[in-house]
């Protein structure tokens, strides 16, 4: 399936929304302007051109026309043909990327309370697509019901409402892509590290598990996590000292202690080097100690 990569944040700003039939003989006009154009359509076909590309859209199928591209009717409708469409407007350049190379797993630094602004991340959504109207349709729905009865109470949860659907619109990319081989030996991998992360760690171990070789294990997890199992044990170690100095009074040797690493010097070096802080630092940040 072909996708669009947007940054976020921000997040996509929401313009408009509407629903119509389109007759037989009716066709859409010649357009180019600065926003994305989401068509769902539930009856009928829609023939729409974007540049030089054609698409017939079918009932249960989406398609996501890009700003500054030229859009128009190709050819008039033939029968009926109900379509919802939403204009969202989104700052950044989007890029095209196949489903199957989404690294859904790639782990993410969550913010921290050092952070001055919010980290980079991504949402996907599919160009072209068939789509379940079942579960859009409420949010939709909803989202005209909304726009006819506008006012200063109701408009953040129209905004709200196009996150929500657009999110919907991910999932069909996540499903599009069959998990490979690799994707799947590093989530069992995952499962396991994450399972015996108090225990020593040895490639021996993951031999034994897995009955492949470790240097394979390793460059299936990197290439789905960014992170080998040596680091992503380390990540794991990390994000549990967090929890433990944030929701308790845990003396920081113990923390160490409880997350198997006896050597406590190397768990303060580690613990700066991931989270750019000593524990002691982190614990007082998070607890709004002084």
């Amino acid at each position: 399936m072909d996708c669009l990569q947007l940054p976020i944040p921000p997040l996509p700003q929401f313009v408009t929304v509407g629903h119509s039939v389109w007759r037989p003989g009716n066709q859409h006009f010649e357009r180019n302007f600065p926003m994305y154009d989401l068509l769902l359509v539930v009856k009928g076909t829609f023939y729409i051109t974007e540049d030089d590309t054609p698409y017939s859209i079918g009932a249960g199928n989406l398609l996501l026309l890009e700003p500054g591209r030229t859009h128009f009717g190709h050819r008039p409708c033939t029968e009926d043909s109900e379509i919802y469409w939403i204009h969202f407007y989104h700052p950044l350049p989007a890029t095209p990327i196949a489903s199957q190379q989404i690294p859904w797993t790639s782990i993410l630094e969550p913010g921290t309370d050092a952070d001055f602004l919010p980290r980079r991340q991504s949402l996907f959504l599919p160009k072209w697509a068939p789509f379940d109207p079942k579960p859009l349709l409420p949010v939709l729905r909803d989202m005209l019901d909304i726009q006819r009865k506008l006012n200063m109470e109701n408009a953040t949860r129209l905004h709200g409402l196009l996150v929500r659907l657009l999110e919907q619109l991910q999932q069909l990319t996540v499903q599009a892509a069959k998990p490979s081989r690799s994707l799947k030996l590093s989530r069992e991998l995952e499962a396991f590290l994450t399972r015996f992360v108090k225990e020593p760690f040895s490639s021996e171990s993951l031999e034994e598990a897995f009955h492949f070789n470790p240097e394979y294990l390793s460059r299936c997890l990197k290439k789905h996590t960014g992170k080998t199992p040596v680091q992503y044990i380390r990540h794991l170690k990390v994000e549990e000292a967090k929890r433990l100095l944030a929701a308790s009074d845990m003396p920081v040797p113990v923390v160490a202690e409880s997350i198997g690493i006896d050597d406590y010097n190397y768990f303060i070096r580690l613990f700066r080097e991931t989270a750019g802080q000593t524990p002691g630092e982190y614990r007082r940040s998070r607890q709004g100690l002084s």
